[in-house]
């Protein structure tokens, strides 16, 4: 709760209820003017619903407005598991359709004058079900450099660490390194382990034990790109296959030098890897287990970046190619507080989509790939099957 900063487990939702209209027990007002008599606050939305049910005092329900709930981020773990939670088998989806079918059958409900809830306004439920002819693939095979990954298993990170690319010692490929980090952080601990998990692959591309470079930054944002401006110029003699890791500390957990810097990066041709120290702090974590689970996420992240195959699929032989194969994702910036219209605002959201095309079976180790990325207007998702991802598949087959 926003008011006395306590934390409670939300027991239920009440779609039904508002503060206007939900009384608080037997003191005969409602929520809004218990709150506005009791604890001198007046509610901004006082119809808004739902209302949300807490666990209070010894194990008692209590009811709280919308508004002055703010909610936890949910746990990485839970995350990996919402799929399975969210979904049903079909024997329960079954079950529950059936279930569903006895109250809307004539003659099921038992309510006077009504034989029926669907057949009170003239709908006849039919008792058959339509039967649709559906194929269903085989789940692709999960690999990493020669370990098969468990895809029921609802977390694949660990599994992924123990991936072995045992590449020849005379193709290895040493990156320099240049290390930018928060003047409070000490780089040499969480460096070290990044490059211990990144050299553990045995991958092409490896981290040296001594970065290239070290350059330390100051707190405001100007000093952190200006520096990235000094080190990374145009009269700067950078040597090849440079890699940069940028330990950031901003003070708010959104990190407003990271566009600035992430641009200038790029328009450099330099590939980069942020890890944002404000939230976890790999250096003296308080989580141990959760800061190695996010340096071994950097660690793939860098290695794919650099343009290794972390993990790949096989494609069912019962699958028909040609084929394609189409991702989508859209990126969401944080809404900002904006001093003109005095609310949060959000920026343009930026979508990508990817197609891969597979000729044949002979084929399926290179690579065939088509990317766009657009604009889009705050918050707004991509739609599927509207006209700019059908603009992408042509623009796709044309170049391929």
């Amino acid at each position: 709760s926003k008011l006395d900063k306590s934390c409670y487990a939300v027991h239920d939702l009440l779609f039904d209820q508002s503060p206007d209209s939900m009384p608080v027990g037997n003191l005969g007002m409602s929520h809004t003017e218990y709150f506005q008599e009791r604890k001198n606050y007046m509610l901004d939305f006082p119809s808004a619903k739902p209302m949300i049910a807490v666990m209070g005092r010894n194990r008692k329900i209590i009811h709280m407005p919308a508004e002055i709930v703010c909610a936890n981020e949910i746990d990485d773990e839970l995350k990996s598991q919402l799929p399975q939670i969210t979904s049903f088998k079909p024997d329960h989806r079954n079950k529950a359709i059936e279930n569903i079918k006895r109250f809307l059958i004539p003659g099921a409900q038992k309510s006077k004058g009504m034989s029926g809830l669907l057949p009170a306004v003239g709908i006849i439920l039919s008792e058959e079900r339509l039967r649709v002819p559906a194929v269903v693939l085989p789940a692709p095979i999960i690999q990493a450099a020669g370990i098969r990954v468990d895809s029921s298993r609802p977390n694949w990170s660990s599994q992924l660490a123990r991936a072995k690319f045992q590449v020849e010692p005379n193709e290895v490929v040493e990156l320099n390194v240049v290390v930018i980090h928060h003047r409070s952080i000490g780089w040499e601990g969480p460096y070290g382990k990044i490059a211990n998990m990144i050299n553990g692959f045995e991958a092409r591309y490896r981290f040296p034990r001594t970065p290239f470079k070290v350059v330390r930054v100051e707190d405001d944002m100007e000093r952190h790109w200006g520096a990235v401006e000094t080190h990374f110029g145009s009269s700067q003699q950078l040597p090849p296959n440079l890699f940069v890791v940028d330990f950031t500390k901003p003070r708010t957990v959104v990190d407003a030098a990271y566009p600035v810097v992430k641009k200038l990066f790029a328009e450099g041709g330099y590939l980069s890897q942020f890890v944002n120290f404000k939230k976890n702090d790999h250096e003296r974590p308080r989580n141990q287990r959760r800061s190695d689970t996010i340096l071994g996420g950097v660690a793939r992240q860098i290695l794919t970046k650099a343009g290794v195959n972390i993990w790949w699929t096989e494609i069912p032989r019962s699958s028909p190619l040609p084929a394609i194969f189409v991702g989508v994702d859209v990126y969401h910036a944080p809404r900002q507080y904006d001093p003109q219209t005095r609310s949060r605002v959000g920026k343009p959201s930026v979508a990508a989509i990817v197609v891969r095309l597979v000729r044949d079976r002979l084929s399926q180790s290179k690579i065939e790939c088509y990317s766009e990325t657009f604009v889009r207007d705050a918050g707004n998702q991509p739609d599927s099957g509207r006209h700019t991802n059908h603009a992408s598949f042509v623009n796709h087959l044309y170049f391929l």
